[in-house]
């Protein structure tokens, strides 16, 4: 048996050792669900945690009070591999995205891989990363990490996601940024003088429907989506609305499409409100990038998940997919070499973002999931921390898609 094969012999035994642990701080983080940027108990259950493993713990980093950084350094410097870790949960829906497996896979990944390192060179980094679904102040945490400078002096960044449709190590996600239309009317009788008012719901109806019209003239090429709701669209049917509100997502599997798309959705808000004599507030978040693949990165989990008995589909046949969600892991990968393989844990039939995901995440499939994605980021790990040659590979294609 190679140095490298005894140390991830190790390291499983290490994230087996730890699971009940992780299994409980899971379905505790999933019983308990925190929106992002108010996830004060679930982060500070994990910063805890990881204190108490021997990690130095920072908490409210980069000005983010439910951000943390947890470090550990092995016997003498070397690769830094940074788990990212996810905690934040959706309105009505709690984890329906799975981030309570998502928190407790990288806290499992990192202390497992911290028992080896009194014998390896370099360190792990847990990243608490608050808000990923985009709620608050913090929202898109890593994004704003990435800009700030959080992964300078990493090697490598890598997280699991648990999903429903299988385990895949390949995963296109698309560029998005959301835009807020504030229409400003004139109230009125309905009836008795509508002609002295000013019909702001009318000004976002028209609007959501020019969008649509727009829809058929989109880059095809780009994967373009354009989805939102009206969220405030009057108080009483025999008031005429003076404010309407429609909340818009543009995403494309093209970063540089996301302007374009931008103005399309603001042009129609302007139109809207010239038509009925409103006047509208646009408002644009600076938004997440589409990420940037890394096929070695790729084949080395493919190969840890693989080994762990997961049937996972071939990275050239995920690659092929359409772009799905968006996620602000994305940026990470336009700063440092990154993978984010999505992590079964229950049939096709259940949906993302839903009761049922979230319902997944306590069964023995759910913790399974963990389990599979905290040792397959371990192994990865180790085999980062000690082949140069492989750490070279998954540097050089980053550094070519730079290019």
């Amino acid at each position: 048996m190679s140095d490298i094969d005894s140390f991830k012999t190790k390291v499983i035994a290490e994230v087996d050792k730890f699971l009940p642990r992780l299994i409980e701080m899971s379905d505790w983080i999933g019983k308990h669900p925190e929106l992002g940027s108010e996830e004060v108990e679930s982060s500070k259950l994990l910063a805890h945690e990881l204190e108490q493993q021997g990690f130095k713990v920072e908490m409210g980093v980069y000005e983010m009070p439910t951000a943390f950084k947890a470090v550990f350094k092995g016997k003498k410097k070397g690769p830094v591999i940074a788990f990212l870790s996810e905690y934040d949960a959706l309105p009505g829906v709690g984890h329906g995205c799975g981030h309570n497996i998502i928190g407790t896979a990288s806290v499992g990944a990192g202390v497992a891989v911290s028992r080896m390192l009194k014998d390896l060179p370099g360190e792990v980094w847990v990243l608490g990363t608050p808000a990923e679904e985009g709620h608050g102040p913090s929202a898109s945490a890593k994004a704003k990490m990435a800009k700030q400078g959080a992964f300078k002096g990493v090697d490598v960044a890598m997280m699991v996601h648990p999903m429903s449709m299988g385990t895949m190590v390949s995963m296109g996600f698309l560029a998005i940024a959301g835009i807020t239309l504030e229409f400003t009317g004139k109230t009125a009788h309905a009836a008795a003088d509508a002609y002295n008012g000013n019909n702001a719901l009318n000004a976002a109806m028209i609007t959501y429907m020019a969008i649509h019209a727009n829809r058929q003239q989109l880059r095809r090429d780009a994967n373009p989506v354009v989805h939102g709701i009206i969220t405030e669209g009057g108080l009483a049917s025999n008031i005429i609305p003076d404010r309407a509100v429609l909340r818009f997502g543009v995403r494309s599997s093209d970063t540089r499409y996301l302007p374009t798309l931008i103005e399309m959705v603001s042009n129609c808000a302007k139109a809207g409100a010239l038509a009925t004599g409103c006047e509208v507030k646009i408002t644009a978040s600076e938004g997440m990038k589409a990420n940037i693949r890394n096929p070695p990165l790729e084949n080395l989990l493919f190969k840890e998940l693989n080994g762990l008995g997961v049937d996972v589909e071939a990275p050239e046949v995920s690659a092929a997919r359409p772009p799905a969600g968006s996620t602000d892991f994305a940026d990470v990968t336009h700063v440092v070499p990154g993978i984010h393989p999505m992590i079964g844990i229950a049939g096709p039939e259940v949906g993302g973002h839903s009761r049922e995901l979230a319902d997944a995440t306590f069964t023995a499939q759910g913790h399974k999931g963990l389990e599979n994605g905290a040792k397959a980021m371990a192994m990865a790990c180790i085999e980062l921390l000690s082949d140069a040659k492989l750490l070279a590979e998954v540097k050089d294609a980053f550094a070519k898609t730079l290019k």
